[in-house]
């Protein structure tokens, strides 16, 4: 080779580049966690509205939210994990006073994110108020899910945690207090004010932490020529994830609330629970990500930096196989003994949601389904670690692709089979991902040398 790119040149400068990446890994795993924490939100709510609303009353709250939280994550996908990759690369150049204005710069995507749900406000079929409420909502929870990014990158972990429970808690009793007097637009506006104390939170911290000269930055858009493939990835991952949510929603046997809203309780009821029973396993893979995983990826680069000699690169390798391994297997053991135990107490549990018993073997099915996709989550994230975008890009296609075709086919072969396509998809993705990601691995050493673009 005439020279070496400057990727490689960029891996071997030293731990900055080294705590960039693994930034921007943790911020993927980070950003599950404020829809988890809504999630829980939800499921409180869902407890505390009981005493002061209609069941009708109820199933309209519940039908806006849960649509405001699905198209506020739909939006945000691709932007978001655009963003995290150019505040990591931010971390890497050691230039955290772009933080502050790269933040005000994203604040003005509520400007097209506003237009996309001016129809909703012109024309939607209810009263002027709910429809503010509504918008504002989700302005609110998209802008929430992309300023959450500036402080996962910066490993603000404690901190997110502490702004979500004060604010959830904050919303909680602020729809409470509202909906006893206001009803389902009392009750909505109070979930709203908790949303809103959330980012204000957020930005407080984000411009306190980083303080800047500069006013705003347009910079992080550039990243859109050249990671593209990113902006894809995002955005079919929540896609994927979603679409059966969506198919079920627009088929037959969905309910219409209030002549607008269109929600498929049993199926919806159910993946809320798989959500949740991820945290464990999420929380415990950061922590192996974070350890094992990124000593011997250091190792592997530093090696190259400080002329390390072949073995040196290939014990590092091999520490770093291990690592996934155990990794992926540690992961399967815990998700799986949870997938395990919701099976076994799905009728419990079918009661306890208010789920009919026909609708039990829709649990079980979607608690197996969860192991999958978190498996496929993972395997991504590591691909994603090795800068693996394309086969990230393919993986992510597989899943969406899989998750419509499959969860079509369910709707038109009976109940029995309502999650299959989900349950399928996940694993459609997982399984050429773990062979993606150990055929890379095993020739890490050429893919670090001999894929450098010459200078």
């Amino acid at each position: 080779m005439a020279g070496i790119g400057f990727r490689l040149r960029s891996l071997v400068a030293g731990g900055s580049y080294l705590e960039a990446t693994t930034a921007y890994l943790s911020a993927a795993v980070i950003s599950t966690g404020p829809w988890l924490t809504s999630t829980a939100a939800l499921v409180v709510l869902n407890t505390t509205t009981v005493a002061y609303l209609t069941q009708d009353e109820r199933t309209f709250l519940f039908a806006t939210l849960i649509s405001l939280f699905a198209a506020s994550l739909l939006v945000a996908g691709g932007p978001q994990i655009l963003l995290t990759r150019y505040l990591a690369d931010r971390i890497y150049a050691g230039d955290m006073a772009s933080f502050a204005p790269t933040c005000t710069g994203v604040l003005f995507l509520n400007v097209p994110f506003a237009l996309l749900a001016t129809p909703f406000l012109l024309y939607a079929p209810f009263p002027l108020l709910y429809r503010l409420l509504t918008v504002t909502l989700f302005l609110t929870l998209t802008m929430t899910w992309l300023v959450t990014a500036f402080l996962s990158a910066a490993r603000g972990y404690l901190r997110i945690v502490l702004i979500y429970v004060i604010s959830y808690a904050g919303g909680m009793g602020a729809s409470l207090l509202l909906g006893l007097r206001y009803g389902v637009q009392g009750s909505l506006a109070g979930f709203t004010f908790g949303e809103l104390l959330c980012l204000a939170l957020l930005l407080e911290s984000v411009y306190r932490e980083f303080p800047s000269p500069h006013m705003i930055s347009w910079a992080y858009l550039r990243y859109f020529r050249t990671f593209w493939d990113l902006w894809l990835v995002g955005t079919f991952y929540v896609w994927g994830t979603w679409i059966d949510n969506l198919l079920f929603w627009g088929s037959p046997h969905a309910e219409v609330i209030h002549g607008f809203y269109r929600l498929f309780a049993p199926y919806d009821t159910a993946r809320f629970v798989v959500y949740l029973s991820t945290v464990p396993a999420a929380a415990i893979f950061l922590l192996r990500l974070e350890t094992d995983f990124f000593e011997h990826y250091r190792d592997f680069y530093l090696s190259i930096r400080h002329k390390g000699t072949l073995a040196d690169l290939a014990r590092a390798r091999e520490g770093m196989i291990a690592a996934v391994r155990a990794a992926v297997w540690t992961i399967l053991k815990i998700q799986g003994l949870i997938a395990l135990f919701l099976c076994v107490v799905a009728r419990d549990l079918a009661a306890l949601l208010g789920l009919a018993p026909r609708w039990i073997p829709l649990l079980r099915l979607q608690a197996c389904a969860g192991l999958g996709q978190f498996m496929m989550f993972i395997i991504l994230l590591f691909l994603l670690y090795l800068d693996r975008r394309r086969a990230v890009l393919l993986v992510v296609t597989i899943f969406l692709l899989g998750n419509a075709g499959l969860t079509l086919a369910s709707l038109s072969l009976g109940e029995q089979f309502y999650g299959a396509g989900y349950l399928l998809a996940g694993w459609a993705g997982a399984v050429p991902g773990w062979f993606l990601l150990n055929a890379h691995l095993k020739q890490l050493e050429y893919q670090t040398f001999m894929t450098q673009p010459v200078e």
